[in-house]
């Protein structure tokens, strides 16, 4: 049971580790390729599927948790809608401008995830189900930002293509 926590652990805050560092060149305005839009969210959902299945899958059945997740979806595909979006239609790169939430997002992730590893290491589980303590913080507060992060993305993604075409990067003379 201690491997398996310690697994756990280790795959929440690697992924969210990994959806940070892969957010950093979108949050800075830097120019990316259209499929790096989706790692951050997808790496996102991993680390809080996991934090939310642990110890159990029974643990899935949470509906507030899965309502959370489609509130923060929804205001996702809002900022996804109206964020500032330039994209090169000949290189098939995009920048974001203006748009530092997705990192801002990813951050709250990571720390989420540090904290809830520092608990299970301090503390452990199986923890009694009518208190569960700090962790149900940590897992709403992780579905909320992967919840947010899918649906920014999935909805800028979609705008990729109707968005006028705009010089990213210079040809080679």
């Amino acid at each position: 049971m201690l491997i398996n926590l310690y697994a756990a652990q280790i795959v929440i805050v690697l992924a969210a580790l990994g959806a940070m560092l892969s957010a950093v060149p979108e949050g800075r305005q830097r120019v990316i390729r259209p499929w790096q839009l989706l790692v951050p969210p997808g790496l996102a959902a991993l680390a809080a599927f996991v934090e939310v299945i642990y110890p159990s899958l029974q643990q899935l059945h949470q509906p507030e948790m899965w309502e959370l997740a489609v509130i923060a979806g929804v205001a996702g595909l809002a900022r996804g809608q109206f964020m500032p979006l330039e994209v090169d239609h000949v290189w098939n790169v995009i920048r974001l401008r203006r748009a530092p939430e997705g990192l801002w997002a990813t951050i709250a992730l990571v720390l989420l995830a540090l904290i809830g590893a520092a608990e299970a290491h301090l503390f452990g589980f199986p923890r009694d189900p009518e208190n569960p303590g700090l962790r149900i913080l940590i897992e709403i507060g992780m579905t909320a930002a992967a919840g947010f992060l899918i649906g920014r993305a999935g909805t800028a993604w979609f705008r990729i293509p109707h968005v006028p075409h705009q010089e990213l990067v210079e040809p080679e003379a």
